[in-house]
């Protein structure tokens, strides 16, 4: 299944847009040698979380529906489709969090390996959260794009940018303020973890549901 979901994906070419997207980002945040590398990390982080939720809504809504309920057929289980789609957004999302920990080593000429490891979770913080809305967004439940388009960016916002959601703002402003963020960074890849798979378990139960 995790096969099907990355071959889908690529044939589909719906994965150029945000990995496009995440390139012209970096390439424009890692300028500046001298820079701090946490607050960069931060923001390759919120772009990962956007770009997972991109790919994930357009994994799922690259199947029209017979060829959803066609794939359902052979898989037998929802749980198998939704874990391949999962794992297969995670897998590019740790392709785009490897350019970005490269990238930022060679601009830096080597990062610290405390610093990458504090960026490896992050970033997988991010891809987790980033999934979880896009499975939400997706076509499993919204059944109109347009809707999609709406919700998508209005629960990126919640996670990115309020700070009383304490999800990932928390972790990218511990990250950004040059405090010890090692802390603030295992809660958010735990409370990530926790709402991907509260995420995948409600798409699941509400799409059985209203086929």
């Amino acid at each position: 299944m995790i096969r099907y979901q990355l071959a889908l994906l690529g044939h589909s070419q719906r994965w150029l847009p945000p990995s496009f997207a995440f390139l012209v980002l970096l390439a424009i945040l890692y300028t500046d040698p001298d820079a701090p590398i946490l607050p960069e990390l931060a923001v390759s982080t919120g772009a990962v979380t956007v770009a997972a939720s991109w790919l994930t809504i357009a994994l799922v809504d690259a199947e029209d529906p017979v060829q959803r309920l066609i794939t359902r057929v052979h898989a037998r289980r929802l749980s198998t489709v939704l874990g391949g789609v999962v794992v297969s957004v995670l897998i590019c999302c740790a392709v785009l969090t490897a350019v970005s920990l490269v990238w930022s080593s060679i601009r830096h000429g080597g990062d610290p390996a405390g610093v990458l490891g504090i960026g490896v979770l992050a970033h997988l913080a991010g891809a987790c959260t980033g999934v979880a809305i896009g499975l939400l967004c997706s076509r499993l439940l919204v059944t109109r794009i347009g809707y999609t388009v709406l919700a998508a960016p209005a629960a990126l916002v919640v996670v990115l940018l309020l700070r009383w959601v304490p999800l990932l703002n928390p972790m990218l402003r511990a990250m950004s303020s040059g405090t010890p963020a090692t802390g603030a960074v295992v809660v958010g890849v735990v409370t990530s973890a926790v709402l991907l798979s509260v995420s995948a378990v409600v798409v699941g139960l509400l799409f059985r549901r209203r086929s």
